[in-house]
């Protein structure tokens, strides 16, 4: 017996087999308590990204392919703060911040809570604007930006007529505001779009030009009659229904801004035989013009209810439209008329909007009696919306009221996202174009009757009994033992 036996002999007489055991067992303890403490240091280091798994229905926490475009590109620190009294931050918000600073060492979170720092908004000259808890400011050398809580978690109210009362849904739009946000403070120059006035434009709505401003565009108008050229800094011009036509001058500089390069999106309402020929000219340098006659949709799928002339297009594959049509996002086009190929163009067209093959034109245009097919009338399918690139490109839809907030209402926004993402392409800020929103609304699960008879039974009954059972059996074969 060699001294080591020995050793353990005398302590176990000393103390008893039953204290050798109790001490590898704390032993061993201690080994599995230090090697838990080790991970949760080596874990705690990793971002979230590796440590947080995105398990909700909608992936409220998983940042887009542009984002990360976005954010991995950064050469400049950018801080995000969130303004929160301490231990009431919003745990999503916070959750989401981390998401960025997982992605770039360029970009830092902090928690402020503005009752144990109250100047910290005189920096920012912010301390006599109304701060919503969960507020974040985005910072970049002094540049920054605030993101209310109410841009971030959106709510929207609707009217249900089944019962007189107002639905509310609520999406989360974090990760546009707040990489919009990113992209805004961290780059100084950004496209500048013109909107085209004196010619009975229709006033751009203001929802409209505050989306401008969230997708980082600057825009003022402008009236060509003033001008000699088209401004250098211009990113696009946005003509949105004119009522009457351009004048000589202004078409040779339109001519000329398109065919150098320029962009233009626009947005017409009927245009009648013979009418708008100077307006026309420009869009024939960009190899489209129009066909008489308002479009009328066959197919009940393809329209909105009892309403034939508001058109729901198909929507083709494009840099502007792919995030809308994953989306499933409608384009609601009222009144509007076919857009052709103008002869001889060599410029490259995607016909974005088109209609269905029983769709017709009623040709008497406006002074149609009624909206029922008829003989003479043109028929399907239609193209309602092209994009064309011939040196410059140029985005055209026929329907004056596209940007109408109640009609981009009833598609949810489809029609503004759209005109947005042309704008965000055209100026170069493709990255920008398909960020949407993600609901954060309760989700239900609806069980039929039979299932939910059946898996009471099974979960109140079978498995209990099959652990009680499991667990006698295991009794017995012990005592037995």
């Amino acid at each position: 017996m060699n001294s080591t036996e020995m050793g353990t002999k005398k302590i176990a007489k000393m103390f008893g087999h039953r204290f050798i055991a109790g001490s590898w067992s704390a032993f061993a303890a201690l080994i599995c308590i230090l090697i838990a403490v080790i991970l949760n240091l080596i874990v705690e280091k990793l971002p979230s990204t590796v440590t947080q798994i995105d398990l909700t229905g909608n992936s409220l926490y998983t940042l887009s392919a542009q984002t990360n475009q976005i954010v991995s590109s950064l050469d400049k620190d950018v801080k995000l703060y969130l303004l929160a009294v301490s231990g009431n931050e919003d745990p999503t918000i916070s959750r989401f911040l981390s998401r960025y600073a997982a992605l770039s060492d360029h970009i830092k979170v902090e928690n402020i809570d503005l009752n144990i720092q109250p100047t910290f908004l005189k920096e920012y000259d912010l301390e006599k604007k109304q701060i919503y808890q969960n507020s974040v400011i985005v910072d970049c050398g002094g540049r920054h930006r605030l993101v209310g809580t109410n841009e971030i978690f959106v709510t929207q109210y609707s009217m249900n007529n089944a019962n007189y009362s107002y639905d509310t849904t609520t999406t989360f739009e974090g990760e546009k505001v707040i990489t919009n946000a990113i992209h805004y403070v961290s780059n100084e120059n950004l496209p500048k779009i013109y909107v085209l006035k004196g010619h009975g434009e229709e006033e751009l709505p203001e929802y409209m030009t505050e989306m401008m401003k969230r997708d980082n565009m600057t825009y003022d108008s402008i009236s060509l009659l003033s001008l000699e050229a088209i401004p250098e800094d211009a990113a696009a011009i946005l003509i949105n229904a004119p009522s009457s036509d351009l004048g000589e001058d202004e078409t040779k500089m339109l001519m000329s801004y398109v065919a150098g390069g320029g962009n233009v999106v626009l947005l017409t309402d009927y245009i009648e035989e013979g009418k708008m020929p100077n307006l026309l000219k420009v869009t024939q340098v960009m190899g489209l013009t129009v066909r008489n006659g308002i479009v009328i949709e066959g197919n009940h799928k393809m329209h909105l209810s009892r309403n034939p002339h508001y058109l729901l297009p198909k929507i083709a594959s494009h840099t502007v439209s792919d995030s809308i049509i994953k989306a499933r996002y409608y384009i609601l086009a009222p009144i509007a008329q076919a857009i052709t190929k103008a002869d001889n163009s060599s410029a490259d067209i995607t016909w974005l909007l088109t209609t269905s093959k029983s769709s017709y034109a009623k040709l008497a245009g406006l002074k149609m009696k009624s909206t029922d097919k008829e003989k003479g009338d043109a028929d399907g399918p239609f193209n309602v919306g092209a994009i064309s690139v011939n040196g410059g490109k140029m985005l055209w839809i026929t329907s004056a009221n596209l940007l109408n907030i109640q009609i981009d209402r009833a598609v949810a926004g489809g029609n503004s996202n759209l005109v947005l993402n042309t704008l965000n392409w055209m100026g170069g800020q493709e990255k920008s174009v398909s960020i949407r929103a993600k609901s954060v609304d309760e989700t239900r699960l609806t069980i039929p009757a039979s299932s939910s008879n059946f898996w009471s039974i099974v979960m109140i009954g079978v498995i209990p009994v099959c652990l009680i059972s499991i667990g006698m059996f295991i009794y017995i074969r012990r005592k037995r033992q």
